[in-house]
């Protein structure tokens, strides 16, 4: 039989030596990680919003990122609070949030909406970029996240309401609007690999 003897006991030094040199490559890898910077944090002026829930169109909202917003830039949006729809008798009578209503209560009926006659967009605040198509808020506590595709893309929100149906909105809820008004917070996120 034909044994390979390492003179002076290398062999377990050896053993050593490689298993170090297998966990060092290991550990280089996970040092060229993927790092997110946040860019720009942007809370949508009050005023603003009730412009546009109380328009039937798309408004631009500036990303005021220094040197613009670059391809593979992340937009987040979190909103929260609610949109009076004024339908009712009564102010905040009539009230959802920024995610919109269940297409089921709908009930069969099929409203012309200004911005997308999608049912599941009924009534929400939507995001568009040049690229994509509107896309309806997140619920509250979770963020809408829009991958951009081209540098110094633009970013558009609206409130798809009906028709026609856009004089009476107010943001909040309460006879004077005063609880729980609509708010929307955009961060710009860029992803760096090290």
């Amino acid at each position: 039989m034909n044994r390979i003897t390492i003179p002076g006991g290398a062999g377990p030094r050896l053993f050593i030596l490689s298993i170090l040199l297998i966990l060092s490559n290991s550990c280089l890898d996970l040092l060229a990680a993927e790092l997110e910077s946040r860019q720009l944090t942007h809370y949508i002026p009050q005023d603003f919003l009730e412009t546009t829930v109380r328009k039937g169109e798309w408004v631009e909202v500036e990303l005021a990122v220094k040197g613009g917003v670059r391809k593979g830039d992340v937009v987040r949006v979190w909103a929260g609070g609610s949109i009076d729809r004024g339908d009712g008798e009564r102010p905040g009578q009539v009230t959802n949030g920024p995610d919109g209503v269940d297409p089921a209560s709908l009930e069969g009926k099929k409203p012309a909406f200004a911005l997308s006659s999608e049912p599941g967009h009924a009534f929400a605040l939507l995001f568009k970029t040049e690229s994509t198509g509107p896309t309806k808020s997140a619920p509250p506590g979770k963020p809408l996240e829009i991958k951009l595709t081209r540098d110094k893309e633009k970013l558009w929100v609206g409130f798809n309401d009906e028709k026609g149906r856009y004089q009476d909105n107010h943001l909040g809820k309460g006879l004077r609007h005063e609880l729980d008004p609509l708010w929307v917070r955009i961060e710009v996120v860029r992803t760096t690999v090290d």
